[in-house]
């Protein structure tokens, strides 16, 4: 894998569509009020697996996406537990029926979408960076964001167990990028790397993992001491985000979605909610339309790998004020992974 922009060096065998596509049978066998539903994405989003095992339960709408989430909804309402895979951009059409028909509601119905944050190859409209701006200010809604295949396996059951409200999935296309086992879980916060000092604490999102853990190891040799956690579930935000943030001198969010009304911008409001004063720097994809590439030269061009992640957290951290440990973090933090 490559460090800095976290794409594989070789080709890979497994891709996060397919991760998806076997764990939703597997859970299909478990549950018979599973039901899956596309349109006009049921190769492309993996359901074809799901259709082939249980063809009864599995409805291709075409390319009516509104139709995809109103059916979905009604569904919900006759009490199974519809799982709704479309693209990441495609979700934009249907915005309305997931807030109308399905959060209004609290209707037990979980999205899942493919191809989020920077697709590259597919052109500027099929780049999935609009999905967390907009489910952001959908009521009721639970937004996970997998760092790596274990943890889309472990949301995605997450997911379809909550019955009272809908529920989201978002993860990248392309390869999945090896496991990155958390050595912690602190109340749902997965900690990945935690540095010698409480200099940084970096908020990685979702498959931004194998970034911010490498900016992570190059800023500790340039002396900062960087802590990266993955909230998994971005939304709602748990807060104990506020108890870790206090203990640093700043905060950095990384992520793969529009930096405007993203979640560093949740992130930024829970900390005014909270009555916290911490510096807070936003990394992600500017307000504009990204044209044709691939997808790590357009990471590159935006300044998304960890050589520039790190250069910038060691520029920041040098404009903050020397912070102490509170006393009871004081114990054993030695540089971890």
């Amino acid at each position: 894998m490559d460090p800095e922009t976290g794409t594989p060096l070789g080709k890979s065998k497994t891709s996060w569509t397919s991760v998806f596509s076997d764990e939703l049978v597997s859970i299909g066998q478990q549950r018979k009020d599973i039901v899956a539903i596309t349109a006009a994405m049921l190769g492309p989003t993996g359901l074809d697996k799901f259709e082939k095992v249980f063809p009864e339960r599995t409805i291709d709408v075409g390319i009516a996406e509104q139709h995809a989430v109103t059916s979905a909804a009604g569904l919900a309402f006759a009490g199974l537990h519809p799982v709704v895979a479309v693209y990441s951009t495609f979700l934009n059409r249907a915005f309305d029926q997931m807030l109308m028909d399905v959060a209004l509601h609290k209707a037990g119905v979980t999205f899942v979408l493919d191809r989020a944050g920077i697709t590259g190859d597919d052109g500027p409209s099929h780049n999935g960076v609009w999905d967390l701006a907009l489910t952001g200010i959908v009521p009721t809604l639970h937004v996970a964001a997998p760092r790596d295949a274990s943890r889309l396996r472990e949301t995605l059951r997450e997911a379809v167990d909550i019955s009272d409200a809908p529920s989201l999935i978002r993860f990248p296309k392309g390869a999945v990028q090896e496991d990155i086992p958390a050595f912690e879980r602190r109340d749902g916060i997965d900690v990945l790397y935690r540095g010698e000092s409480a200099d940084v604490l970096l908020v990685s999102v979702g498959a931004m993992a194998a970034i911010a853990v490498e900016a992570a190891s190059q800023a500790y040799r340039e002396g900062v001491g960087v802590t990266v956690i993955d909230p998994r579930w971005v939304k709602p935000l748990p807060q104990s985000l506020v108890t870790m943030a206090q203990r640093y001198k700043s905060v950095v969010v990384l992520e793969d979605g529009i930096r405007h009304a993203g979640i560093a911008s949740s992130i930024s409001e829970l900390f005014r909610e909270a009555g916290i004063n911490v510096a807070l720097h936003s990394i992600g994809i500017p307000l504009e339309f990204i044209e044709h590439s691939k997808r790590a030269e357009i990471l590159e061009d935006l300044g998304i790998t960890a050589q520039k992640i790190s250069r910038d957290i060691v520029e920041w951290n040098s404009t903050v004020e020397e912070m102490q440990f509170p006393e009871h973090e004081n114990v054993d933090r030695k540089q971890t992974r």
